[in-house]
């Protein structure tokens, strides 16, 4: 290649370039003012002290986290204790966030970064308020993550501040958690698998399902119906594992959640060493949601150790409801037609 052709190949590159970013910044009516490196909230380390409320809203749920002396809780969950490191990532996240580009101005293109107003039950973004004894300390509209931001962090996040018109690319990261099990401790009990000895499921019709352990993994069902047979095995083994690190989705105060006559199951599950836990379970919004209160007590001749594990358990789980895992509440809820067949049924397809 000549050197006239060089230059010539040169100069249609850079408008080809040019032309293509022109192109990206009128799509996205980006206004960009250069690269900016600013807090965007000058003096918020100082406050951070000072907050004593925190209220994220979507197009789905309001939550409010409250501090009450030197923990937060749950203000929409009847005062539930809140993770104290989950807070602090939060206000330390608030602290850290820089600007780094100005984006759009116009309304009608909000929605592509999700900082649009939070009206009506579409909006994908998040108002944030942070309030202190004086009023608020920081209020935002938070929209999409960008994981592609220069930074100590790498990461970002689109905002907008309430009535300003100009949205902003911010580096930082700042995690706004969506559901109530990201904002406490999720694992609310723990009662091995190894040690269940013994389940006992009555459903509202009366049905049971009745198990106990014959190995070291396996369970036998102590009511087997004389004209059916086992079809899933391990349907029937993982029913010891129903409190096996048992995680919260959502939590309410007992009261809350009504347990009716015609809509609870009643699980016993009995541990070999004499501790006894009642379960008591039952479906709402549809079959979507599996809520379940829960009570401990002891065999006769429990040890004095396993007492006072009951009164341990009692004391954490005797005033809340909660929203179980979806598979954790087929552990606990299981009946014979989950896990038998009628063998005649496989004669007749051969």
């Amino acid at each position: 290649m000549n050197p006239k052709t060089f230059i010539g190949f040169t100069a249609i590159t850079a408008i080809v370039v040019v032309g293509a970013s022109f192109s990206v910044a009128s799509r996205y009516s980006v206004h960009k003012v250069g690269i900016e490196d600013k807090l965007l909230l000058p003096g918020f380390a100082d406050q951070a002290k000072g907050v004593t409320e925190i209220v994220v809203q979507d197009a789905k749920q309001t939550l409010t986290v409250k501090r009450d002396g030197d923990r937060w809780v749950m203000a929409d969950r009847q005062n539930y204790v809140a993770s104290n490191g989950v807070m602090s990532e939060l206000l330390l996240g608030l602290s850290e966030l820089r600007l780094r580009e100005a984006k759009t101005k116009k309304p009608k293109l909000y929605a592509r970064l999700q900082v649009e107003d939070l009206k009506g039950d579409k909006a994908k973004s998040i108002l944030l308020t942070v309030k202190g004894k004086s009023g608020d300390l920081a209020k935002l509209i938070v929209g999409k993550i960008n994981a592609d931001v220069a930074g100590p962090s790498n990461t970002g996040r689109y905002i907008r501040k309430p009535g300003d018109e100009q949205s902003w690319l911010v580096s930082g990261r700042l995690d706004i958690p969506g559901e109530i099990s990201k904002w406490v401790k999720p694992e609310f009990l723990n009662v091995a698998g190894k040690r269940i000895q013994h389940v006992a499921v009555t459903h509202p019709d009366g049905q049971q399902m009745i198990v106990s352990r014959a190995g070291k993994k396996k369970f036998k069902i102590d009511n087997m119906p004389i004209d059916r047979v086992v079809e899933y095995q391990s349907d029937i083994d993982n029913m010891g594992d129903g409190l096996d690190k048992l995680e919260l989705e959502d939590v309410m105060a007992k009261g809350e959640k009504k347990f009716t006559a015609d809509n609870t199951i009643k699980t016993e599950i009995k541990t070999n060493d004499g501790l006894i836990m009642d379960v008591k379970m039952a479906e709402f919004n549809k079959g979507e949601e599996f809520w379940a209160e829960l009570t401990a007590r002891t065999s006769e001749n429990a040890s004095d150790a396993v007492k006072k594990e009951a009164a341990a358990i009692n004391a954490v789980v005797s005033k809340w409801v909660y929203q179980l895992p979806a598979h954790k509440y087929r552990y606990m809820s299981r009946k014979h037609s989950d896990v038998l067949k009628d063998p005649k049924k496989d004669k007749k397809k051969k």
